[in-house]
Protein backbone atom coordinates (compact mmCIF):
# COMPACT_ATOMS: atom_id res chain seq x y z
CA UNK A 1 0.00 0.00 0.00
CA UNK A 2 0.87 3.79 -0.67
CA UNK A 3 1.07 6.28 1.66
CA UNK A 4 0.36 9.54 0.27
CA UNK A 5 -1.05 13.36 0.98
CA UNK A 6 -4.48 13.81 -0.94
CA UNK A 7 -6.88 16.49 -1.26
CA UNK A 8 -9.88 15.98 0.49
CA UNK A 9 -12.13 16.90 -2.61
CA UNK A 10 -10.87 14.53 -4.31
CA UNK A 11 -12.05 11.96 -2.27
CA UNK A 12 -15.23 10.73 -2.82
CA UNK A 13 -17.18 9.27 0.37
CA UNK A 14 -20.79 9.12 0.30
CA UNK A 15 -20.11 7.87 -3.82
CA UNK A 16 -17.59 5.34 -2.46
CA UNK A 17 -18.41 1.77 -3.58
CA UNK A 18 -17.13 1.08 -0.41
CA UNK A 19 -19.89 3.18 1.39
CA UNK A 20 -21.87 1.19 3.98
CA UNK A 21 -25.03 3.45 3.86
CA UNK A 22 -27.76 1.46 3.08
CA UNK A 23 -26.24 -1.51 4.83
CA UNK A 24 -24.83 -0.39 8.28
CA UNK A 25 -26.25 1.96 10.33
CA UNK A 26 -23.99 3.77 12.69
CA UNK A 27 -23.95 4.75 16.35
CA UNK A 28 -23.86 8.37 17.44
CA UNK A 29 -22.44 8.24 20.91
CA UNK A 30 -19.48 6.58 19.06
CA UNK A 31 -19.32 8.87 16.92
CA UNK A 32 -19.51 12.23 19.61
CA UNK A 33 -16.93 9.75 21.43
CA UNK A 34 -14.23 9.97 17.67
CA UNK A 35 -15.37 13.87 17.55
CA UNK A 36 -14.31 14.57 20.75
CA UNK A 37 -10.65 12.71 20.64
CA UNK A 38 -9.95 14.29 16.95
CA UNK A 39 -10.70 17.38 18.72
CA UNK A 40 -8.33 16.88 21.47
CA UNK A 41 -5.61 14.85 19.96
CA UNK A 42 -6.07 16.02 16.15
CA UNK A 43 -5.98 13.32 13.27
CA UNK A 44 -3.48 10.98 14.15
CA UNK A 45 -4.04 8.12 11.43
CA UNK A 46 -4.07 8.18 7.61
CA UNK A 47 -7.40 7.66 5.98
CA UNK A 48 -7.55 4.59 3.81
CA UNK A 49 -8.86 5.10 0.13
CA UNK A 50 -8.98 2.66 -2.50
CA UNK A 51 -7.64 3.97 -6.44
CA UNK A 52 -9.64 2.49 -9.21
CA UNK A 53 -8.57 1.99 -12.83
CA UNK A 54 -9.88 5.40 -13.85
CA UNK A 55 -8.12 7.26 -10.96
CA UNK A 56 -11.04 8.02 -8.50
CA UNK A 57 -10.24 7.80 -4.60
CA UNK A 58 -12.91 6.02 -2.91
CA UNK A 59 -13.17 6.30 0.70
CA UNK A 60 -12.82 2.87 2.34
CA UNK A 61 -11.87 4.17 6.44
CA UNK A 62 -11.88 7.33 8.06
CA UNK A 63 -15.01 9.32 7.25
CA UNK A 64 -15.14 10.29 10.49
CA UNK A 65 -11.27 11.83 10.34
CA UNK A 66 -12.46 13.75 6.62
CA UNK A 67 -15.23 15.46 8.66
CA UNK A 68 -13.46 16.67 10.83
CA UNK A 69 -10.76 17.99 9.13
CA UNK A 70 -13.57 19.50 6.72
CA UNK A 71 -14.54 21.16 9.84
CA UNK A 72 -11.86 22.60 10.88
CA UNK A 73 -10.65 23.73 6.62
CA UNK A 74 -7.79 21.21 5.82
CA UNK A 75 -7.45 20.98 2.59
CA UNK A 76 -5.10 17.70 2.61
CA UNK A 77 -5.09 14.44 4.52
CA UNK A 78 -2.83 11.33 4.24
CA UNK A 79 -3.68 8.32 3.53
CA UNK A 80 -3.13 4.43 2.75
CA UNK A 81 -3.63 4.04 -0.85
CA UNK A 82 -5.13 0.09 -2.05
CA UNK A 83 -4.78 -0.45 -5.82
CA UNK A 84 -6.80 -2.53 -8.28
CA UNK A 85 -4.46 -5.07 -7.42
CA UNK A 86 -5.87 -5.52 -3.57
CA UNK A 87 -8.30 -8.68 -2.96
CA UNK A 88 -11.55 -7.49 -2.10
CA UNK A 89 -11.76 -9.74 0.88
CA UNK A 90 -9.03 -7.66 2.58
CA UNK A 91 -10.72 -4.28 1.99
CA UNK A 92 -13.89 -5.62 3.33
CA UNK A 93 -11.46 -7.25 6.41
CA UNK A 94 -10.20 -3.80 7.04
CA UNK A 95 -13.57 -2.01 7.14
CA UNK A 96 -14.99 -4.89 9.17
CA UNK A 97 -12.04 -4.00 11.62
CA UNK A 98 -12.73 -0.17 11.84
CA UNK A 99 -16.56 -0.84 12.23
CA UNK A 100 -17.03 -4.12 14.07
CA UNK A 101 -18.15 -2.81 17.20
CA UNK A 102 -21.03 -0.81 14.65
CA UNK A 103 -22.02 -4.09 12.74
CA UNK A 104 -22.27 -6.39 15.86
CA UNK A 105 -24.62 -4.19 17.58
CA UNK A 106 -27.67 -5.56 16.02
CA UNK A 107 -28.85 -8.43 13.63
CA UNK A 108 -29.87 -6.26 11.05
CA UNK A 109 -26.32 -4.52 11.13
CA UNK A 110 -24.68 -8.07 10.45
CA UNK A 111 -27.10 -9.19 7.83
CA UNK A 112 -26.28 -5.52 5.77
CA UNK A 113 -22.63 -5.78 6.25
CA UNK A 114 -23.03 -9.53 5.12
CA UNK A 115 -24.98 -8.17 2.07
CA UNK A 116 -22.52 -5.53 1.51
CA UNK A 117 -19.58 -8.07 1.28
CA UNK A 118 -21.78 -9.71 -1.62
CA UNK A 119 -22.23 -6.71 -3.00
CA UNK A 120 -18.62 -6.38 -3.32
CA UNK A 121 -18.74 -9.68 -5.39
CA UNK A 122 -16.50 -11.04 -2.18
CA UNK A 123 -16.51 -15.12 -2.51
CA UNK A 124 -19.17 -16.76 -1.44
CA UNK A 125 -17.14 -19.39 0.71
CA UNK A 126 -15.16 -16.16 2.23
CA UNK A 127 -18.28 -14.71 3.18
CA UNK A 128 -19.55 -17.93 5.23
CA UNK A 129 -16.41 -18.84 6.70
CA UNK A 130 -15.14 -15.00 8.00
CA UNK A 131 -18.22 -13.56 8.19
CA UNK A 132 -21.48 -15.86 8.99
CA UNK A 133 -19.31 -18.08 11.57
CA UNK A 134 -18.29 -15.49 13.34
CA UNK A 135 -21.31 -13.54 13.81
CA UNK A 136 -22.88 -16.77 15.15
CA UNK A 137 -24.72 -17.34 11.63
CA UNK A 138 -25.04 -20.33 9.93
CA UNK A 139 -22.62 -21.08 7.11
CA UNK A 140 -24.49 -21.75 3.82
CA UNK A 141 -26.12 -20.58 0.70
CA UNK A 142 -29.41 -20.01 1.70
CA UNK A 143 -28.83 -17.51 5.16
CA UNK A 144 -27.71 -15.84 2.15
CA UNK A 145 -30.54 -15.51 0.56
CA UNK A 146 -32.29 -14.57 3.92
CA UNK A 147 -29.70 -11.66 3.92
CA UNK A 148 -30.87 -10.49 1.04
CA UNK A 149 -34.68 -10.60 1.67
CA UNK A 150 -34.03 -8.79 4.47
CA UNK A 151 -31.66 -6.10 3.11
CA UNK A 152 -34.44 -5.50 0.62
CA UNK A 153 -36.76 -4.14 3.56
CA UNK A 154 -37.76 -0.29 3.50
CA UNK A 155 -34.98 1.69 5.02
CA UNK A 156 -36.95 2.95 7.53
CA UNK A 157 -38.19 -0.49 8.49
CA UNK A 158 -35.03 -1.30 9.04
CA UNK A 159 -33.32 1.31 11.07
CA UNK A 160 -36.72 0.61 13.34
CA UNK A 161 -35.46 -3.18 13.66
CA UNK A 162 -31.72 -1.94 13.87
CA UNK A 163 -32.99 0.27 17.31
CA UNK A 164 -35.24 -2.33 18.63
CA UNK A 165 -32.89 -5.26 18.25
CA UNK A 166 -35.08 -7.31 16.09
CA UNK A 167 -33.90 -10.90 15.85
CA UNK A 168 -33.07 -13.19 13.30
CA UNK A 169 -36.56 -14.84 12.88
CA UNK A 170 -38.55 -11.31 13.36
CA UNK A 171 -36.46 -9.90 10.93
CA UNK A 172 -37.51 -12.76 9.03
CA UNK A 173 -41.14 -12.55 9.71
CA UNK A 174 -41.47 -9.52 8.29
CA UNK A 175 -38.80 -10.17 4.93
CA UNK A 176 -41.87 -11.70 3.00
CA UNK A 177 -44.53 -8.85 3.67
CA UNK A 178 -45.53 -7.01 0.72
CA UNK A 179 -43.67 -3.32 0.63
CA UNK A 180 -46.48 -0.64 0.83
CA UNK A 181 -48.26 -2.31 4.18
CA UNK A 182 -44.59 -2.22 5.71
CA UNK A 183 -44.21 1.14 4.73
CA UNK A 184 -47.76 1.98 5.76
CA UNK A 185 -46.67 0.35 9.38
CA UNK A 186 -44.14 2.58 9.53
CA UNK A 187 -45.87 5.57 8.61
CA UNK A 188 -48.24 4.52 11.59
CA UNK A 189 -45.36 4.70 13.75
CA UNK A 190 -45.79 7.69 15.34
CA UNK A 191 -49.28 7.23 16.63
CA UNK A 192 -49.20 3.40 17.57
CA UNK A 193 -46.71 1.21 19.97
CA UNK A 194 -44.93 -1.25 17.72
CA UNK A 195 -43.39 -4.15 18.36
CA UNK A 196 -42.17 -7.24 16.57
CA UNK A 197 -44.63 -9.47 17.16
CA UNK A 198 -47.47 -6.76 16.58
CA UNK A 199 -45.76 -5.71 13.00
CA UNK A 200 -45.74 -9.05 12.09
CA UNK A 201 -49.50 -9.11 13.32
CA UNK A 202 -50.66 -6.38 11.87
CA UNK A 203 -48.52 -7.13 8.10
CA UNK A 204 -50.14 -10.84 8.00
CA UNK A 205 -53.79 -9.96 8.62
CA UNK A 206 -53.58 -7.09 6.65
CA UNK A 207 -52.43 -8.86 3.51
CA UNK A 208 -54.78 -11.31 4.48
CA UNK A 209 -57.96 -8.68 3.93
CA UNK A 210 -56.83 -6.96 1.32
CA UNK A 211 -56.20 -9.99 -0.70
CA UNK A 212 -59.35 -11.32 0.28
CA UNK A 213 -61.14 -8.40 -0.40
CA UNK A 214 -58.85 -7.27 -3.66
CA UNK A 215 -58.67 -4.46 -2.12
CA UNK A 216 -55.32 -1.95 -1.87
CA UNK A 217 -53.75 -0.41 0.90
CA UNK A 218 -55.22 3.35 0.29
CA UNK A 219 -58.72 1.45 0.21
CA UNK A 220 -58.15 0.29 3.95
CA UNK A 221 -56.90 3.48 4.66
CA UNK A 222 -59.95 5.14 3.08
CA UNK A 223 -62.60 3.01 5.59
CA UNK A 224 -64.49 5.03 8.34
CA UNK A 225 -63.27 2.73 11.11
CA UNK A 226 -59.79 3.32 9.81
CA UNK A 227 -59.79 7.20 9.89
CA UNK A 228 -61.78 7.57 13.18
CA UNK A 229 -59.44 5.50 15.18
CA UNK A 230 -56.18 7.73 14.19
CA UNK A 231 -58.43 10.94 14.67
CA UNK A 232 -59.44 10.15 17.96
CA UNK A 233 -57.52 11.49 21.17
CA UNK A 234 -56.78 7.78 22.04
CA UNK A 235 -53.30 7.07 23.71
CA UNK A 236 -51.01 4.97 21.29
CA UNK A 237 -51.25 1.88 23.40
CA UNK A 238 -55.42 2.42 22.68
CA UNK A 239 -54.79 3.17 19.23
CA UNK A 240 -52.90 0.23 18.66
CA UNK A 241 -55.08 -2.12 20.43
CA UNK A 242 -57.95 -0.93 18.67
CA UNK A 243 -56.31 -1.27 15.01
CA UNK A 244 -55.31 -4.87 15.85
CA UNK A 245 -59.01 -5.70 16.76
CA UNK A 246 -60.45 -4.08 13.68
CA UNK A 247 -57.75 -5.83 11.72
CA UNK A 248 -59.13 -8.80 13.29
CA UNK A 249 -62.40 -9.07 12.73
CA UNK A 250 -62.03 -7.93 9.14
CA UNK A 251 -59.42 -10.66 8.13
CA UNK A 252 -61.88 -13.38 10.22
CA UNK A 253 -65.41 -11.68 10.24
CA UNK A 254 -66.97 -15.59 10.67
CA UNK A 255 -64.57 -16.10 13.90
CA UNK A 256 -64.74 -12.67 15.21
CA UNK A 257 -68.71 -12.75 14.85
CA UNK A 258 -68.71 -16.19 16.39
CA UNK A 259 -66.64 -15.18 19.34
CA UNK A 260 -68.45 -11.90 20.31
CA UNK A 261 -71.99 -13.87 20.61
CA UNK A 262 -70.56 -16.66 22.57
CA UNK A 263 -68.98 -13.22 24.74
CA UNK A 264 -72.05 -12.09 24.83
CA UNK A 265 -73.64 -15.06 26.20
CA UNK A 266 -71.07 -15.48 29.10
CA UNK A 267 -71.69 -12.24 30.38
CA UNK A 268 -75.32 -12.58 30.25
CA UNK A 269 -74.73 -15.64 33.27
CA UNK A 270 -73.85 -12.66 35.48
CA UNK A 271 -70.72 -15.25 36.75
CA UNK A 272 -69.13 -14.39 40.40
CA UNK A 273 -65.96 -12.95 39.90
CA UNK A 274 -64.00 -16.14 40.74
CA UNK A 275 -65.62 -17.86 38.06
CA UNK A 276 -64.76 -17.73 34.67
CA UNK A 277 -65.24 -19.15 30.81
CA UNK A 278 -62.50 -19.69 28.82
CA UNK A 279 -62.20 -21.47 24.90
CA UNK A 280 -60.63 -21.72 21.75
CA UNK A 281 -60.82 -18.14 20.20
CA UNK A 282 -59.58 -20.18 16.75
CA UNK A 283 -62.53 -22.39 17.52
CA UNK A 284 -60.86 -25.57 16.52
CA UNK A 285 -60.81 -26.91 19.50
CA UNK A 286 -63.83 -28.68 21.13
CA UNK A 287 -63.02 -27.44 24.55
CA UNK A 288 -64.41 -25.26 27.15
CA UNK A 289 -62.18 -24.34 30.32
CA UNK A 290 -63.80 -22.94 33.77
CA UNK A 291 -62.16 -21.77 36.04
CA UNK A 292 -63.05 -21.28 39.91
CA UNK A 293 -60.78 -18.84 42.22
CA UNK A 294 -61.82 -19.35 46.01
CA UNK A 295 -60.08 -17.90 49.22
CA UNK A 296 -62.89 -19.67 51.36
CA UNK A 297 -64.94 -22.32 51.74
CA UNK A 298 -68.00 -19.78 51.27
CA UNK A 299 -66.64 -18.75 48.21
CA UNK A 300 -66.67 -22.63 46.93
CA UNK A 301 -70.07 -23.34 47.38
CA UNK A 302 -71.38 -20.26 45.93
CA UNK A 303 -69.18 -21.04 43.03
CA UNK A 304 -70.10 -24.48 42.95
CA UNK A 305 -74.16 -23.47 42.86
CA UNK A 306 -73.50 -21.29 39.63
CA UNK A 307 -71.75 -24.30 38.19
CA UNK A 308 -74.17 -26.49 38.85
CA UNK A 309 -77.47 -24.18 36.77
CA UNK A 310 -79.35 -24.19 33.97
CA UNK A 311 -78.57 -21.09 32.77
CA UNK A 312 -74.22 -22.38 32.48
CA UNK A 313 -75.05 -25.72 31.86
CA UNK A 314 -76.92 -24.03 28.88
CA UNK A 315 -74.09 -21.82 28.48
CA UNK A 316 -71.42 -24.46 28.05
CA UNK A 317 -73.82 -26.49 25.75
CA UNK A 318 -73.79 -23.96 23.49
CA UNK A 319 -70.34 -22.51 23.34
CA UNK A 320 -69.51 -26.28 22.58
CA UNK A 321 -71.97 -26.46 19.76
CA UNK A 322 -69.84 -23.46 18.03
CA UNK A 323 -66.56 -25.24 18.74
Amino acid sequence: MLIQTLNIDDVLIEESRFSLKGFVFGSNSLEACLEDSFRNTGVLYPVIVFMDDKGRLHLIDGKKRINFAKQNNLKNIDALIFTEAAPVTDIITVILSGKRMEIEQSVMNKTGFICFAKSLNAPEAWITESLCIPFGFKPHSEFLKDCEHINNLPGELKLFCHEKRFSMKQLLNLAYYPEDILLQLMAWKPALQLTASILDELASNLRDYLSSQDKAIRDFLDEPEVQEIFRSSLSSRDKTDRLRQLIHIKRFPILSETNAKLEGKVAKLDLPERLSINWDRSLENKNVAISVHVNDAGQLAESLKALNSDEMKKAVEDILNEL
